[in-house]
């Protein structure tokens, strides 16, 4: 058995890098630690996403992040995801055990937020 101790960071595929930095640091509030040309290392806490330049169309069908959130952050995403004209999806729509919504970044990479009842 290989024994993880955490994950190092997320890769996504991205065309437009800039826009997709811009993207992920407006609505996630994540932090740029590093920058290149062709990737860029960000973070959120001590998760880390690295946005690689590539020509790789992404999967629609699933989603690349997903993230957790509170009833009332969640119904404040979904404003706020309007105000900014970000593509939704899917939803909001109910689960299981919460409500979900999926939404596209730059490049169609698919992002869930969602919160668990």
């Amino acid at each position: 058995m290989i024994i993880v101790e955490g994950i190092g960071h997320v890769n996504i595929p991205v065309t437009q890098l800039d826009a997709s930095i811009e993207f992920y640091r407006e609505i996630f509030d994540f932090e740029v630690e590093t920058k290149k040309d062709a990737e860029a290392i960000l973070s959120l806490d001590a998760f880390k996403i690295r946005l690689v330049k590539s020509t790789i169309t992404p999967d629609q069908t699933l989603a690349a992040l997903s993230f957790v959130m509170d009833v009332d952050d969640f119904t404040e995403a979904i404003t706020e995801l309007e105000e900014k004209n970000v593509k939704i999806v899917r939803g909001p729509e109910g689960t299981d055990s919460g409500e979900s919504l999926t939404f596209t970044d730059p490049n169609q990479n698919l992002i869930e937020i969602y919160y668990e009842n």
